[in-house]
């Protein structure tokens, strides 16, 4: 089975997030190999030192996300899986690390991995990088005002999917703004976030 593991903070977890997920669901990839699951892997403590809401917040989320998912597209139901792998452990997480301890769990998976556009700038500061990318592809979807490059060996461009243009702090920034999340965030997740008052500063 292939398994592509789609790794975030979630914070929250937005329509863009949903775009990602839909599309690569639902169409071949470049290299004409069909996804079969998505696992979202939350990241349990950022090494890039990013801050985010509690875990049982972007569970929860992330759970209300795919409830939403499937009920516009019910064929994707038992497609669409969260994996909390990094968020059992008080290590930093690693990708890698995390690849290979999931390949080694789940023996009958291959297990790829999806980023968005803007990771690549920095990928050489991802942990065993080179080694990562020669045993997991890598999938890099388009995100708006960040270009498919430098690719390294071993990732595969999304070129023809559908740009995502939303970005999580965008998505907090409206909130501190007190604007509108229209088109950015899914009905029940909004809800969620304003109930439990996320991101909202007094």
């Amino acid at each position: 089975m292939k398994v592509l593991v789609f790794g975030g903070t979630f914070n929250p977890p937005h329509l863009g997030h949903q775009l990602m997920i839909e599309q690569v669901l639902s169409k071949p990839l470049p290299d004409g190999s069909s996804v079969e699951q998505v696992w979202i892997l939350p990241v349990g403590k950022h090494s890039f030192a990013k801050q985010f809401v509690d875990q049982k917040h972007r569970l929860a989320m992330l759970e209300l996300m795919i409830e939403s998912l499937i009920a516009k597209n019910p064929s994707l139901a038992d497609k669409v899986l969260v994996e909390t792998y990094e968020l059992e452990r008080a290590e930093e997480s690693q990708t890698f690390t995390t690849l290979e301890a999931l390949a080694k769990k789940h023996p009958d998976k291959k297990f790829s991995f999806l980023i968005g556009s803007d990771n690549l700038a920095q990928f050489h500061l991802w942990h065993h990088h080179e080694v990562m990318l020669s045993k997991y592809p890598f999938y890099i979807y388009p995100r708006m005002g960040f270009p498919l490059q430098p690719l390294r060996i071993g990732m595969i461009a999304l070129n023809d999917f559908p740009q995502m243009a939303i970005s999580s702090t965008a998505v907090r920034q409206a909130f501190a703004e007190k604007s509108s999340l229209k088109g950015l965030l899914d009905d029940k997740v909004i809800a969620y976030i304003k109930a439990n008052r996320l991101f909202i500063e007094d």
